[in-house]
């Protein structure tokens, strides 16, 4: 029995009304004359509860960026395409599919209309109410509206893991009770409300942001998860952390942008921000008794392309900011790709060494287990579900 068909009636669900939305992009868009079409598996009748919702709207003009944030706001699951001349543009990444008109093109697509100058179809009337999942948000379509389907149902995934290491990614998943050698593994754990998530978890191979973004970016597409968890070990900061503290940052620093002068090097930083909500439930869960210590009230982490091993250089990032707590490699990477999906992302890393000169790996091993524990106790307890 595959993942999708047990617990078939245990997720928690909730409806969405099309011709309220529908109502509400009008009121979004300014446009009382909007027509809408839906196409994608949730007009064949093929997709699931995980599946986002597909329209076409016949906008006329480019939709702005207020408007599209207004949209992912109103309803996550929905994925609109703006229709005009034979033109549909991705709201999220404006890729387009041309055909000589828009009838062309809602032939091609197969779109059944769902709203036409305003007022809804009595014949969308099977279509009106979709169920999707309560407590996961799906992330936006990146991909070229002609590659455009549903990830495969048997991908689909709650939570996407990254691991930057191997070490990390078996640690992850001995913690999950998985055993594999493949890089990457579709698994289940039930949360404190008997919900199961599904969660995939993936070995980057790669301890560099570049490598990180581009391989988190792919698995995003064909998992279209809720939210983005990087998980595995850091060095840390002296005075600001101990050995195997938890460190879930609320901003990640990436601070190899400069500039090159004859004076020297002018330093820069790149500032991505982590989820607020999941790092909020972490901390309440680490009051619990016989918790790891975890730090998640602010804390920053600082990510570049090199290991640090010498407490000058570690210091000199520690003054940048009081509230910088640790180090890594990968994390913003995976913060980028995330962000750019509109995806949740929380990091979670144990501190293994303190970045000076008696850095080893005397601590890895125990430094990655505590980590994937903290994840894996955190989905127990809820600390991903969305709100809606």
């Amino acid at each position: 029995m595959g993942l999708r068909e047990k617990h078939k009636g245990d997720i928690p669900r909730r409806k969405i009304d099309l011709e309220e939305l529908g109502l509400e992009l009008g009121n979004l868009f300014r446009e009382r004359d909007l027509t809408i079409h839906l196409f994608g598996s949730r007009k064949d009748q093929t997709g699931s509860v995980r599946s986002d919702v597909d329209l076409l709207v016949e906008l006329g003009r480019r939709a702005s960026q207020d408007e599209m944030d207004a949209i992912w706001k109103l309803e996550p699951y929905l994925d609109v395409f703006v229709l005009d001349r034979g033109v549909a543009a991705s709201l999220v990444n404006e890729s387009q599919l041309r055909d000589k008109t828009n009838e062309d093109l809602i032939a091609k697509l197969g779109a059944g209309c769902l709203m036409r100058h305003g007022d809804w179809q009595a014949e969308a009337k099977p279509f009106r109410e979709q169920i999707v999942l309560a407590e996961r948000n799906p992330a936006a379509s990146l991909v070229p509206l002609y590659d455009l389907v549903d990830a495969v149902p048997a991908e689909r995934a709650d939570l996407l893991v990254v691991t930057a290491l191997t070490e990390e990614y078996e640690a992850m998943l001995a913690a999950l009770g998985e055993t594999t050698t493949e890089p990457s593994v579709l698994t289940e754990l039930e949360d404190n409300k008997n919900s199961p998530w599904r969660i995939r978890v993936l070995n980057l191979h790669e301890m560099d942001s570049v490598g990180a973004a581009l391989k988190t970016a792919d698995a995003m597409r064909r998992s279209k998860p809720s939210h983005v968890v990087l998980v595995g070990i850091c060095g840390g900061i002296s005075g600001r952390c101990n050995l195997l503290d938890v460190v879930i940052p609320q901003s990640v620093i990436y601070y190899e942008p400069g500039k090159i002068t004859p004076e020297g090097t002018k330093g820069g930083f790149a500032v991505r921000h982590c989820d607020a909500d999941a790092r909020n439930r972490f901390s309440v869960w680490a009051r619990t008794p016989n918790t790891p210590k975890v730090l998640a009230d602010g804390e920053l982490m600082a990510c570049g392309e090199k290991v640090i091993a010498d407490e000058s250089a570690r210091d000199v990032l520690a003054n940048t900011h009081r509230k910088l707590t640790a180090i890594d490699m990968e994390s913003y990477g995976v913060v980028r790709a995330a962000e750019a999906w509109k995806t949740p992302v929380t990091v979670i890393k144990s501190v293994c060494d303190l970045a000076d000169a008696e850095k080893s790996d005397d601590l890895h091993d125990q430094a990655r287990k505590t980590a994937a524990r903290v994840f894996v106790e955190g989905v127990k307890a809820g600390v991903f579900r969305a709100e809606k």
